[in-house]
């Protein structure tokens, strides 16, 4: 068997199976390469956005869904929570100008959890949660699934 980029003979314990065919590990490393464009800073500037704005807008989320109770709660959440990922991937991705870093995905996600989690717990600490953190966890996860798949 052969890469069927650059002719190489490979074994199949080597072979990388692609759309188009079969390819050498050297290949997919220099395509992968090409793939990923990021500079150094760009996934510190991504987390700290996704931090930042998961706390900005975890506070109103939070006193929003705490106002409407369990049905609207939910509704709200399934509804909100992908635009606010949405709102979050597409800050990140135009502050690092498009770029695309290898763990950019898992590392925005997180860090959006992060901050809403901590946006809950501040104002559980003053004001209660109840089931609160129900709704959060609805609007946060769909929001930080909306982040992963937004940031390829």
């Amino acid at each position: 068997m052969r890469c069927n980029r650059c002719e190489k003979p490979i074994c199949y314990e080597c072979a990388v199976l692609t759309p188009v065919g079969y390819r050498c590990k050297e290949c997919i490393r220099e395509q992968r390469a090409v793939y990923y464009n990021a500079q150094p800073m760009d996934l510190a500037v991504g987390v700290i956005i996704a931090l930042v704005v998961g706390v900005v807008l975890g506070i109103p989320a939070f006193l929003f869904l705490r106002i409407l109770g369990l049905f609207l709660g939910i509704i709200a959440a399934v509804v909100a929570g992908p635009v606010a990922g949405g709102i979050v991937a597409e800050a990140i991705r135009r502050a690092v100008h498009k770029r695309r870093a290898l763990y950019m995905k898992w590392a925005a996600a997180l860090a959006w959890l992060a901050g809403v989690v901590l946006a809950g717990l501040m104002l559980t600490a003053v004001m209660g949660g109840g089931a609160t953190w129900l709704y959060m966890l609805i609007f946060a996860g769909l929001a930080a699934s909306t982040i992963y798949a937004r940031l390829l």
